[in-house]
């Protein structure tokens, strides 16, 4: 972590950004063109993950907004937005807006409310099931119904 600080310190936003570079062709022994020189993308010098958790510090720390270059505290406000960038969205007339998030986290309150609900009628509908198991029960002691029980588990395989 130290050495990202150190690397925020000198390059400042360009460290988390990732940069295409031209690579140098290479030439053999008798001016034979080995490689062509093409353009490559390198990762950014901080990793993201790097990066988050240096965030996140400096919102603990109270630091979060300002950067020093000197002592390497804090995060810039504006580098959320290259850390972050498939999070936000410009919409025409400038302006940026969040991320939708995932259905679940949209619907979490309705999900709330749901649940409380079902929960205020879970104790009529557990004693309604054990009511409905007890009646059949009582329905099953007869004569009949222990033929056909016995019917039933010879044609499985299970009577003897």
């Amino acid at each position: 972590m130290r050495s990202a600080l150190r690397i925020l310190c000198q390059h400042g936003e360009e460290a988390l950004k990732s940069q295409k570079v031209t690579t140098q062709g290479s030439q053999t022994f008798n001016n034979h063109i080995s490689k062509l020189p093409r353009e490559v993308w390198r990762k950014p010098l901080i990793s993201k993950r790097v990066a988050n958790d240096i965030r996140k510090v400096s919102i603990i720390e109270g630091s979060y907004g300002t950067f020093c270059t000197t002592t390497g505290v804090g995060w810039e406000k504006q580098w959320d937005i290259i850390l972050h960038s498939h999070r936000y969205e410009v919409n025409r007339y400038g302006g940026m807006r969040p991320s939708k998030k995932t259905a679940r986290q949209r619907n979490r309150g309705e999900r709330a409310e749901k649940l409380e609900a079902n929960l205020e009628s879970a104790g009529e509908l557990i004693d309604q099931y054990y009511a409905d198991r007890e009646e059949a029960k009582i329905e099953d002691k007869g004569f009949e119904a222990r033929v056909k029980r016995m019917a039933r588990g010879s044609a499985v395989g299970g009577g003897k």
